[in-house]
């Protein structure tokens, strides 16, 4: 947090600047709390700045509930190249096919190889940019995956700047998210099951 000086005095700090404030969204489950991460991470939110809040997972699950946090996020990961791979290989047959085929005359077997081709390389494109933009470095992601206790699922996202909140805000507005609101700092929230009606409404961010 930054600290600001009163330029009256000779002294040393005298108050921290307030932040913005930042947001929780509250969501059924883990599935669509997921999705919420997975959106706000490709509209270029930090990982480091979206957090689960409260001990959301069943602390008796001991080794299973790894084996099933790394189970289910191995099998999404693996669900995202498949389509990737398959989005990219259509394409990358079509213009392989046509562009062999406009420089080395069209002929049946011109056109199968530039198809071949093209589909490979429109496939590893494809599978490429899909696990680019896979949330593999959110941690709270992943934690979706564990064994949850029944309930609400808070997501908070950290908003430095009024610029940030907008950002975040256009992506839960349209997220799964039932319930939005606003807590002056993340780390101030108390660690336990969260109810929405204890903190404040959103309110629009300064334009």
């Amino acid at each position: 947090m930054a600290y600001v000086r009163d330029p009256g005095e000779e002294g040393g700090e005298v108050a921290a600047a307030p932040g913005h404030p930042d947001l929780v969204a509250f969501h059924h489950d883990g599935r669509t709390a997921r999705a919420t991460i997975a959106r706000l991470s490709r509209a270029g939110v930090d990982g480091s700045d979206i957090e689960i809040l409260g001990p959301i997972e069943v602390v008796t699950a001991g080794r299973y509930g790894d084996r099933q946090t790394d189970k289910g996020s191995s099998l999404a990961l693996g669900w995202l190249m498949l389509r990737g791979l398959l989005i990219g290989m259509v394409p990358g047959a079509v213009f392989g096919a046509v562009l062999l085929g406009v420089t080395a005359g069209v002929s049946a077997p011109v056109v199968w190889a530039g198809a071949g081709g093209g589909a490979f390389f429109g496939a590893a494109v494809g599978a490429l940019a899909s696990l680019l933009l896979a949330p593999t470095m959110v941690s709270s992601w992943e934690r979706t995956f564990s064994p949850l206790v029944p309930g609400a699922v808070a997501v908070g996202v950290r908003c430095g700047d009024a610029r940030a909140a907008r950002r975040a805000e256009r992506v839960l507005r349209v997220s799964g998210a039932h319930t939005i609101r606003q807590v002056p700092d993340l780390d101030d929230v108390p660690e336990g099951p969260l109810d929405p009606a204890d903190l404040d409404p959103m309110t629009r961010p300064d334009r």
